[in-house]
């Protein structure tokens, strides 16, 4: 009989009104410490598994938060994984002047509306006198009456940041049409009240926006380089020397504003957004340099973990590309990843490896689970006369993937009648009877 129940029985058969309620009383101590001790062991397992972006939002919110205190000012902050969807904030929504970085949604409205034929990016706009604003640019040292491409002035807005261009083109699609775009692709702000506020949160919105338009369009490609070139260096990329950067900035030198947005071309690009105020001129441009040097370093080691758990059912590939599947994972199993390749990871599978999509697993920096293949040396090949279960252990095993019909696979070792296989690093057992061919090395 279970000892809680028994306890509950004996205590149940007290005589007396106060022994009764003592004993209630204990007996609901010890079921509460009973089952304590059951769950505990789950949670230390729990414990010992840490996602690569747990430890990214606490190391780099630490870092951020330390960093912006001792700098001073008011800093909002916006980061977005563009391949696992991973997002960190700090005061991301938060409103504040967006000053030139306003350019950067209205280029990005401009080159869609050309992919879609609506505009004639060869079309020639007239420089008046009325469309002439001081600041940065290279217009306003022009003769009025000077025409100029649409793409020449979307150029000259992204790399030179000019007024004027920015001006002309807004003329051309119309405000309204312009606010329009900005709220159908998520910007909460959007010249509220005729203000030209925006959030960092709204920035890395356009960003990636431009960055998925880019990966599809010759434009978004045509666009994303003219915001490599920008002369205006002294921010984001500052802080992220020897990787490419698209970004647009926005300052207001006398208000002690300065803002910067970027795709960051790491081997696993990220947006960064980062808006401050109240940081003078020349201090605003090394914070920002700063945070982002912050950024990218806890980026660096999320992005470097070594193992992922799958979210779901996830399939496994030849190579990088959804051609040809040679197999699948089943939900939450941990794998080692054998290398990081863009949007996928590589993984020890088959006669060689296997591919698994980013977005499909949650990257862990460790694990809790037992039973790696480390590195077993490999006796033979089998191929599959079916689909073939792969099970973490021969007597009561669970399914941890299975192997498509007709794939070879190298074994390590012949248990009974199950070949040990290494799947994703750890070790797996298929049954004898889904081999259909056996290959045992001299």
């Amino acid at each position: 009989m279970d000892i809680v129940v028994r306890i509950s029985i004996l205590l149940e058969k007290e005589k007396d009104g106060k022994e009764l309620k003592l004993g209630r009383f204990l007996k609901g101590i010890f079921i509460v410490c009973i089952l304590f001790t059951m769950i505990m062991p789950s949670q230390s397992v729990v414990a010992a598994e840490l996602t690569a972006q747990q430890n990214f939002s606490k190391k780099v919110s630490a870092e951020l938060n330390k960093y912006i205190k001792k700098s001073g000012g008011k800093v909002t902050l916006q980061y977005r994984d563009l391949v696992t969807g991973d997002t960190f904030q700090i005061n991301g929504k938060t409103p504040n002047r967006a000053a030139s970085t306003i350019k950067l949604p209205l280029a990005l409205y401009i080159m869609e509306q050309a992919d879609k034929g609506k505009i004639n990016l060869n079309q020639k706009l007239k420089y008046k006198s009325y469309h002439y604003y001081g600041g940065s640019g290279v217009i306003q040292k022009d003769r009025v009456g000077t025409s100029y491409t649409i793409r020449d002035l979307v150029k000259k807005a992204m790399i030179y940041s000019d007024n004027i261009a920015f001006i002309m083109l807004k003329e051309r699609v119309g405000q309204r049409n312009f606010i329009n775009y900005m709220k159908s692709v998520g910007g909460q702000y959007a010249y509220p009240n005729g203000q030209n506020l925006t959030s960092a949160n709204d920035l890395s919105i356009y960003a990636k926006r431009l960055y998925q338009f880019s990966e599809k369009s010759a434009r978004g490609k045509e666009l994303v380089g003219y915001l490599k070139k920008t002369v205006y260096n002294t921010t984001i990329p500052r802080g992220i020397k020897g990787t490419a950067v698209a970004h647009k900035v926005g300052m207001i030198p006398q208000d002690r504003i300065y803002n910067d947005a970027a795709i960051v071309y790491d081997k696993n690009p990220y947006v960064l957004a980062i808006m401050t105020k109240g940081i003078s001129y020349e201090k605003s441009q090394k914070v920002i340099a700063g945070l982002a040097a912050i950024v990218n370093k806890h980026h660096e080691t999320k992005v470097s973990a070594n193992y992922f758990k799958s979210n779901a059912d996830v399939t496994i590939y030849q190579s990088k590309s959804k051609n040809a599947a040679v197999g699948t994972l089943k939900k939450y199993q941990t794998l080692r990843i054998l290398s990081n390749q863009g949007t996928w990871y590589q993984i020890k599978f088959g006669k060689g490896s296997g591919y698994i999509q980013k977005k499909s697993v949650t990257a862990l920096l460790n694990h809790a689970v037992s039973g790696w293949s480390a590195n077993q040396p490999q006796i033979g090949i089998i191929k599959m006369n079916s689909i073939a279960p792969v099970i973490d252990k021969i007597t009561a095993g669970s399914v941890i993937g299975y192997i498509n019909k007709n794939q070879d696979y190298y074994f390590f070792k012949k248990e009974n009648d199950f070949y040990g296989v290494d799947i994703g690093g750890r070790v797996g057992y298929i049954a004898s009877n889904y081999i259909t061919e056996l290959n045992v090395s001299k």
